[in-house]
């Protein structure tokens, strides 16, 4: 169907009597996450950083053994 098909059958079932109405709107199907942290935790956000001193390196070293 072309726009004028188109346009010609609208103003045709409008003329007839015929109401255009909105649907109501669906449910929303996009997903959310989240990560919740308790706020007793410890979270250590350098952890993708290089030690910038000797005791940081050698906790780096213990740990990643």
């Amino acid at each position: 169907m072309t726009r004028e098909e188109l346009k010609e059958a609208t103003a045709r079932f409008l003329a007839d009597g015929g109401k255009i109405t909105k649907l109501p709107d669906g449910p929303v199907l996009r997903k959310t996450y989240s990560v919740r942290v308790p706020p007793t935790s410890k979270v250590d956000l350098t952890a993708g950083v290089d030690p910038a001193n000797k005791s940081q390196e050698a906790a780096f070293e213990k740990i990643s053994l």
